[in-house]
């Protein structure tokens, strides 16, 4: 398993390390430990700025995935992309941990990579009851 975690961000500080064990148990509780994933936090600058470009919108998102598996690397599940800055936000109006908040994220992220879709609300309760479902049994 590999995972590569960057921080391009200057909102918080993150633990990588904390990070990257959870980015971990979330790929084992999915029973996909062998891929390859990438992850890039940022601001909502950024993450603004890709919306638009890949999917047209111009707004901010908390998470967007590239699913980018290829004959060059097939185990290279994709890419996530969290605007470390929603989860700060989203947090203080919700009142819990931005830490929280990003974890979220990342599932939801990973969830996309392996195909779930959020796109009709059909859809979007049957991807909130499995990111619940990870939460509570890797956040134990």
């Amino acid at each position: 398993m590999k995972i590569e975690l960057i921080s391009q961000q200057r909102i918080k500080r993150v633990n990588l390390k904390q990070l990257h064990k959870y980015l971990k148990k979330i790929l084992v509780f999915l029973n996909i430990p062998s891929q390859k994933v990438s992850v890039l936090l940022c601001d909502n600058a950024l993450v603004k700025k890709l919306n638009k470009k890949y999917f047209k919108k111009s707004s901010v998102t908390d998470v967007i995935a590239f699913p980018l598996t290829d004959d060059l690397e097939p185990d290279y599940l994709g890419e996530v992309v969290v605007s470390v800055e929603e989860a700060v936000k989203v947090a203080k109006s919700l009142g819990c941990k931005w830490q929280d908040e990003l974890r979220l994220y990342l599932i939801h992220g990973i969830l996309h990579l392996v195909g779930y879709d959020d796109r009709t609300k059909i859809k979007q309760a049957r991807m909130e009851k499995v990111q619940k479902m990870i939460l509570s049994k890797i956040s134990k």
